[in-house]
């Protein structure tokens, strides 16, 4: 079980070398577009989409915390071992998940920042701070085993760069427009890890709940609320007959909760997938010297709030 989260860990590093270039593209794009509220507009939605990659990495570093702790209650409730060894594994994706999540927060900043001066016709800074990103991004630990998606990746980050410091704008665009879309097919290669991963919280979860229910460890008040609220009254903590035949309905509620948390990290995932190839398109049409289609982030971005707020929620 333990061998499943070292595979994030290593995805999340190429997932993150994705962003700092979608995000560096958009603002290269406002070194060299010709209409300056396209230039914004690309770094303002590049902005948004960082700052929910972001959210969805802080919301995975909230999972794993989760996970830590009902480990230690399976230990202690069902004798089921959790070594030191293990914990620290499952510790050590969590730490690095923490410093992607800022990363990518460091790269909506940027992002945003540019936006906020799109008129510039300096290429010199964009050069200096594609430079800063790449160091930036290879100081973390190397895990990751090199792939073709990889390997493409690095490539068009070359040719970027290549592109900014003989002035040749165009020829950037169409680079990082390619490497927008082999982001996309990335991050649809690792759409079944990630739903594994968090297929394995529910689940311990799911079945840490069902065990308290049987063993008297649950309230099941809340149950009642429906009954009782209408008329200004508040449920009491049941006890015998009656949290026994509630018991079935608390279990129902546990199942339902937990295909309902699948789904909705099924859903943030999608989102994850779509919204960086909408930013493609979108920039593809301003490196193609057409208008910015759209002046607002990509719509999907919304789902993947609703999930990660959903997680933190959860979590009080």
């Amino acid at each position: 079980m333990f061998g499943l989260w070292s595979a994030p860990a290593k995805l999340l590093r190429s997932n993150i070398r994705a962003v700092a270039i979608l995000i560096l593209t958009a603002c290269f794009l406002g070194t060299g577009c010709k209409t300056s509220d396209d230039a914004a507009a690309a770094a303002a939605q590049m902005s948004a989409t960082a700052k929910a990659l972001s959210d969805y990495y802080t919301a995975f570093g909230t999972i794993l915390d989760d996970t830590d702790q009902i480990y230690i209650l399976n230990q202690q409730l069902l004798s089921k071992p959790y070594t030191a060894e293990n914990r620290q594994l499952l510790k050590n994706n969590e730490t690095e998940l923490a410093d992607r999540a800022a990363l990518a927060a460091d790269f909506s900043t940027m992002a945003g920042q540019f936006a906020a001066r799109s008129g510039s016709t300096a290429p010199a800074d964009v050069t200096a701070s594609a430079a800063n990103l790449e160091t930036e991004i290879d100081s973390l630990k190397s895990v990751t085993q090199s792939t073709s998606d990889q390997n493409a990746l690095s490539f068009a980050l070359q040719q970027f760069v290549t592109a900014v410091k003989e002035h040749k704008e165009r020829d950037a665009a169409r680079a990082m427009d390619g490497f927008a879309r082999g982001l996309t097919a990335l991050f649809i290669h690792e759409g079944a890890v990630w739903n594994s991963v968090e297929a394995v919280h529910t689940q311990v979860a799911k079945n840490l709940a069902v065990y308290l229910v049987d063993h008297d460890g649950a309230d099941n008040s809340a149950l009642l609320k429906v009954a009782l609220h209408p008329f200004g009254l508040s449920p009491a903590a049941p006890t015998g007959d009656l949290k026994a035949a509630l018991a079935p309905l608390a279990k129902q509620q546990i199942a339902t909760r937990t295909a309902a948390l699948d789904d909705s990290h099924a859903e943030a995932t999608d989102a994850m997938t779509k919204s960086p190839q909408e930013m493609s398109d979108r920039i593809h049409a301003v490196s193609e010297d057409k208008p910015m289609p759209l002046r607002m982030a990509p719509i999907q971005l919304s789902t993947v709030d609703k999930w990660a707020t959903q997680v933190a929620e959860n979590q009080k």
